[in-house]
């Protein structure tokens, strides 16, 4: 439905003639008066916070300068980029706690790896220094070994 509006010279609305449409058409030929597209959600008693825009004859919110179809694209526009934001952060703290766990795990390894050998270096050291002091380092084999059964368990003694 097409309304006439009447501006000043702030572009505040200071006029409307809304019904019926053909003199509406009519009232927006007198000067000063425009016709646009009526928006379902423009109020005549909330008419302070409207205005024309002037590249394209729509009723817009004064605080915007959009229209109400134009400030809900917007709005989803912005929820959705906040969204896929949330999602590329979140898709970043889980690539980074990936490469620290797996930076843990291979310091892990490297850890018993350098342990293990160190634990290695550590035996050859220690026979080599035994041999050194003449100590024999091959643990003896018990020459006489005895068991016994009981029903009480097994006896085992090593001499």
């Amino acid at each position: 439905m097409k309304i006439a509006i009447q501006l000043n010279s702030d572009r505040n609305i200071i006029g409307i003639y809304s019904s019926p449409e053909s003199g509406a058409e009519r009232q927006s030929k007198i000067e000063g008066w425009t016709l646009v597209d009526s928006d379902p959600t423009f109020s005549i008693d909330e008419s302070f916070k409207w205005t024309v825009r002037e590249s394209d004859n729509k009723l817009v919110h004064i605080s915007t300068g959009m229209t109400p179809d134009e400030e809900a694209k917007e709005s989803l526009t912005s929820l959705t980029k906040g969204q896929l934001k949330g999602q590329l952060m979140a898709e970043q703290v889980q690539q980074a706690v990936t490469a620290v766990t797996k930076q843990i795990i291979q310091d892990k390894l490297t850890s018993q790896m350098a342990n293990t050998s160190l634990t290695k270096q550590v035996a050859d050291l220690t026979i080599k220094l035994d041999k050194a002091n003449g100590v024999d380092p091959t643990p003896e084999t018990p020459t006489d070994v005895t068991s016994t059964a009981t029903t009480d368990g097994a006896v085992i003694s090593a001499q």
